[in-house]
């Protein structure tokens, strides 16, 4: 259990008084750290709609509103991905699953915004590949870092696009998007590229890391 503790994800917010409140007020109602990891789903769902539906829309107006909801929806996923383990951790309130409910969500809120960005683009060539070379490797990032985990190794969540990354990348693009809708599209393919290769190098620089700490426990 105590492994468990150390593997988790460092967040320097977890020590904001807001986010204590919040994890006190969520105990306070009961609410579960599970069921907080399920409903970061819905808040990356409501994000990929907006994004799939954005450039749909013929007014502007709707088209910017529908942008700044899916940035909301992102940081909401990634409150929620706080909060589940403070509740769990700082709550008292760990399971024999949440180790499952912490680690899949993520994943299908990943693929969720990918796709949801990629398969939203009307006006742009490949947006669709590029959501799905970001999920598939934002999903093998997850891989090789539990990798090293099943291994007896400390889990890194280093980057350059880890899940924190990837996330203000996408949220940056997203207001910028609303900002300039006229280069919306643009903006978020290069966001879907950005991601794709920085999460395949993310990818194989934490595979050489768990190789080389593998080959000093051994040496040793």
């Amino acid at each position: 259990m105590e492994k468990d503790i150390h593997d988790r994800r460092p967040v320097k917010t977890r020590d904001a008084q807001w986010a204590v409140s919040a994890a006190a007020f969520l105990r306070h109602k009961g609410c579960t750290p599970n069921g907080i990891s399920l409903f970061s789903i819905v808040c990356a769902a409501i994000s990929a709609l907006c994004f799939l539906c954005a450039w749909h829309l013929d007014n502007s107006l709707l088209q910017r509103g529908a942008l700044l909801v899916a940035a909301v929806g992102i940081q909401g996923r990634l409150i929620c991905n706080l909060l589940d383990g403070m509740v769990a951790v700082e709550g008292g309130m760990r399971s024999p699953a949440g180790a499952v409910f912490n680690e899949l969500p993520d994943r299908l809120s990943d693929t969720l915004l990918f796709l949801g960005a990629g398969y939203g683009l009307t006006q742009v060539a490949y947006g669709v590949e590029l959501a799905w070379a970001a999920a598939f490797f934002a999903i093998f990032t997850a891989y090789v870092r539990l990798l090293g985990g099943t291994c007896g190794l400390a889990q890194r969540f280093t980057g350059p696009m880890a899940k924190q990354h990837r996330m203000a990348l996408l949220t940056g693009a997203a207001v910028l998007a609303a900002v300039v809708p006229q280069w919306g599209e643009p903006i978020l393919l290069a966001t879907l590229a950005i991601i794709a290769a920085g999460s395949a190098l993310t990818a194989l620089l934490r595979t050489r890391d768990v190789l080389a700490r593998l080959r000093q426990g051994e040496a040793g």
